[in-house]
């Protein structure tokens, strides 16, 4: 299962579910997104080359930044 962050959803992206295994880039390239999005895979952060299986739970953050120091 592949669930989104909260920004994501209001741009109009869905819950999904995993049905084969793929890698964290396979994901992120057929969900239209770019590589510099943070995947958590059952709560650790996973590499491109990571695979992930249909009963994972995946959760994909784009990089937060801003502010000043």
């Amino acid at each position: 299962m592949i669930i989104l962050s909260r920004a994501l959803e209001k741009a109009g992206a869905k819950t999904i579910t995993v049905t084969k295994t793929i890698t964290v880039s396979d994901l992120l390239a057929e969900l239209k997104l770019s590589d510099t999005h943070v995947v958590l895979v059952e709560g650790k952060k996973a590499d491109l080359e990571t695979e992930l299986n249909e009963d994972d739970k995946v959760v994909v953050l784009p990089i937060i930044a801003g502010g000043q120091v």
